[in-house]
């Protein structure tokens, strides 16, 4: 039968002719059918990148905040006279005691150090005889006024350190790093008063600075007066609330001042962030005989 026949030649009778039925994407006009490839492409793409950034993700995350790396700020002991194998006494230790009172905090940082590289003996000889040369040539270069100052320290002639720091304070009074290393010197010197005068000059001049705010809490320390440290101390923390060793000399003012609940606390916080530090077991101890007081 032709297609094209529209009756029955016996009856005629209207013909149907049976169509071939067709995919329903065919039976779509040719803007419909790109339109749903890109659609398709697109949400594998999606799917692709859900699961690469699932198998990526930050595992240790799951279960909780992560736990930080404990840090500390750098302890310095003061410096041996030249031609002596033994270290200098540090004049912040502290006599073992059956009762012992509240630890001390630890000594000051220091201020970068120019003369550092320079070991003993005749390093340090030649090291200082180049800063004596240099100011020769001009005696109020202040840098090497700081330097001088330095090395004669680390040589054990503190007055001559002392007599460097303060020609190159007369020059650049708002120098903080010389102010700072005067200050440390004060302290080995243990004239504790005025290292926390200097402390307190040097962290106006650098008041977001965390080092010299801590110095001047511990030098308050050291001179008896907690009761000054404290604030001192709470603002060396807001600069820096995860330094262990503010927390720790907080903690030891508190406890001086008879507030025992604070002190505890801050015992705590030190704890949490120094966990293995070696005091931390002493720390421990003080900690529950306070909490049991």
């Amino acid at each position: 039968m032709k297609a094209t026949r529209e009756r029955c030649l016996r009856c005629f009778e209207p013909l149907h002719v049976a169509r071939e039925e067709l995919p329903v994407w065919r039976t779509l006009h040719i803007s419909d059918r790109i339109g749903l490839q890109v659609a398709i492409v697109a949400a594998v793409a999606v799917l692709g990148l859900v699961w690469v950034l699932w198998s990526t993700r930050d595992k240790s995350a799951v279960g909780g905040e992560a736990q930080p790396v404990p840090s500390s700020s750098a302890m310095v002991t003061p410096p041996a006279p030249a031609g002596s194998s033994a270290p200098a006494p540090n004049p912040l230790a502290q006599p073992a005691a059956e009762n012992p009172a509240a630890p001390s905090a630890p000594p000051p940082t220091a201020a970068a150090d120019p003369a550092a590289d320079a070991g003993s003996g005749n390093d340090l000889a030649a090291t200082r005889h180049a800063f004596e040369e240099k100011l020769k040539n001009d005696p109020n270069d202040t840098v090497a006024l700081n330097g001088l100052g330095l090395v004669l320290q680390r040589m054990g002639e503190q007055q001559g350190a002392l007599a460097a720091f303060r020609h190159a304070l007369e020059i650049a009074p708002r120098n903080a790093t010389v102010r700072i290393n005067m200050a440390r010197l004060e302290g080995q010197m243990g004239q504790w008063s005025r290292a926390a005068d200097d402390y307190r000059l040097a962290a106006r001049l650098q008041p977001n600075d965390y080092e010299p705010q801590y110095n001047l809490g511990v030098a308050l320390q050291q001179a008896h007066e907690d009761a000054a440290a404290i604030p001192e101390l709470e603002t060396a923390i807001q600069l820096s609330p995860r330094e262990p060793a503010a927390h720790r000399a907080l903690a030891a003012s508190y406890e001086k001042v008879g507030r025992g609940a604070d002190a505890i606390r801050e015992y705590r916080r030190y704890l949490e962030l120094a966990p293995e530090a070696p005091d931390a077991d002493a720390i421990r101890d003080r900690a529950q005989r306070l909490s049991r007081s």
